[in-house]
């Protein structure tokens, strides 16, 4: 197998959306102004996608993040990006097929939709009736469609109250059966799953180093069965830190009763890194009887809600519980459902982060974004080269040949304004390599690049060399790019002498 069937984490997606839409002012609750620091009120543009629901239907898979879009791929190499209808059902999507020919989709705080396809568009139904005739639209929803056909809603709820909690509050996950024909109708419910208890799971609580021992924060549900065995998965404690993962309770008996949390807990977890937090998404089944978890990813420069989205693969261990058998990977994975038994065999395309951690060298800097912070396995760090530079590269010079056959780049669009159309647009580049470091050779050619990907993943065939060398092609004033990721993937060569 070679390079071309693989992909790598943060996702590579085109038109990756700016963080605070148009929607954003009117917002309510944790996205509005009021009561907000300056600094939050004053944020510069970011972009941001999140929360994520992964779909496998009819041998394709659909990605529904936060903001109201869908990437779908039968490949999943090229991704197509589709703005769906209508545009923003806000965070936390999440779909079903419901009947034969229809698909139900909700999101937070929001109705239920339908749609004849599952890219939409959607038709509004209206929002969910409680037992008591009230209506209501759920925070962070699940819907789920069990093997009988029953249909089932997750969400989060914070109605309890506590005055022993500096928060003052409970999180908590509920679940109900809703009808089958009307479902936007409950006729079970709201049930308590479970709620936060951050003094006997550790992860639960709050802070990077899960200091808060009073507070925790459960949240995104997600439910998924696999050999009559209901799992709910849960994100927890905070999106904003690198401490976001996934965890997972299970139940025996239904999809509402009976569940007891993993002795194997968090399923997913990654706090140090380029790949910080994997928290708040889904697990799907995928070909070959193999699951795959799409998550959240930490990356909170400009605002504490800038996120990527990452994915790995998940298995179920021999006490019947979730784990991720290769943990959280950074490096290039051979795409689903073309290794056999992927969580027993090599997995990864066993190609190294070259650059990671190495001294890069550029044709200028600006001082507090250096040409190293390009190589430091951050999200929140950058190098950013100097406004008058109409040349702008960046190289690593290695201490020996390697052979490479894969590049990650993570720009920073460091001056983003909407409001002043400054806006993203393709960024055009050419990957150089040297065998002597003074000839060079194009590696990759992205000089008619038309697509704007934010992180792009690039394979290329595998050549020698000893320096490599990002051209940035400078015409896309006034937009300032930088650069968050500079990675280059390769292997070591070997020697004569060691081959024999």
């Amino acid at each position: 197998m070679n390079n071309k069937n693989t992909y790598c984490n943060p996702l590579a997606l085109e038109s990756i959306p700016r963080g605070k839409d148009f929607w954003y002012e009117n917002e309510f609750g944790m996205f509005s102004h009021e009561n907000k620091p300056e600094s939050l009120k004053n944020t510069k543009d970011y972009r941001s996608i999140s929360d994520p629901t992964l779909f496998y239907y009819d041998n394709k898979w659909y990605l529904y993040p936060s903001y109201g879009m869908c990437w779908y791929t039968e490949d999943f190499k090229t991704w197509k990006y589709h703005k769906t209808e209508p545009y923003c059902p806000k965070y936390s999507p999440c779909i079903i097929k419901w009947k034969e020919d229809k698909f139900l989709l909700t999101s937070w705080i929001c109705p239920l939709y339908y749609s004849t396809s599952p890219l939409g568009p959607f038709i509004e139904l209206g929002d969910f009736i409680g037992l008591d005739g009230e209506h209501f639209r759920p925070c962070d929803p699940a819907i789920f469609k069990d093997d009988d056909d029953r249909i089932y809603l997750y969400a989060f709820d914070s109605s309890i109250k506590s005055n022993k909690i500096p928060s003052g509050f409970i999180s908590r996950i509920v679940g109900y059966e809703l009808d089958y024909n009307n479902p936007r109708q409950v006729i079970n419910g709201p049930i308590e799953i479970m709620r936060m208890d951050p003094r006997s799971r550790t992860f639960e609580r709050q802070g990077l180093n899960n200091q808060d021992i009073d507070f925790g924060w459960i949240e995104g549900p997600h439910m998924l069965k696999v050999n009559k065995r209901y799992y709910l998965i849960y994100a927890c404690p905070d999106t904003c830190d690198a401490s976001y993962v996934n965890a997972a309770f299970y139940s025996d008996e239904s999809p509402l009763y009976g569940f007891k949390p993993q002795k194997h807990n968090p399923v997913t977890e990654s706090r140090y890194g380029l790949i910080r937090g994997a928290g708040h998404g889904s697990i799907e089944k995928g070909p070959n009887n193999t699951l795959y978890c799409v998550y959240t990813i930490a990356a909170p420069h400009y605002h504490m809600y800038e996120r990527r989205i990452g994915l790995d693969l998940i298995d179920i261990n021999e006490d019947g519980e979730l784990y991720a058998p290769k943990g959280i990977t950074s490096t290039p994975q051979f795409i689903p459902g073309l290794v056999k038994n992927p969580s027993h065999n090599k997995n990864d395309l066993g190609y190294l982060n070259l650059t990671e951690g190495m001294r890069v060298y550029a044709s200028s800097e600006i001082d507090g974004h250096d040409a190293l912070y390009a190589t430091d396995s951050s999200p929140i760090t950058y190098f950013l080269p100097k406004d008058d530079d109409n040349n702008p590269w960046i190289e690593c010079k290695f201490n020996r040949s390697f052979i490479v056959g894969a590049l990650r780049l993570w720009f920073r669009e460091a001056n983003l304004d909407y409001s002043k159309g400054i806006t993203p647009r393709p960024i055009k580049y050419i990957l150089e390599g040297s065998k002597n470091g003074i000839d060079y050779f194009t590696l990759f050619d992205n000089s008619n690049n038309l697509k704007d990907m934010n992180i792009d993943y690039q394979t290329f065939d595998e050549e020698e060399v000893i320096v490599v060398r990002l051209r940035i092609i400078k015409d896309y004033q006034p937009l300032k790019i930088g650069l968050i990721d500079f990675s280059i993937f390769g292997k070591a060569k070997r020697t004569t002498k060691e081959n024999e």
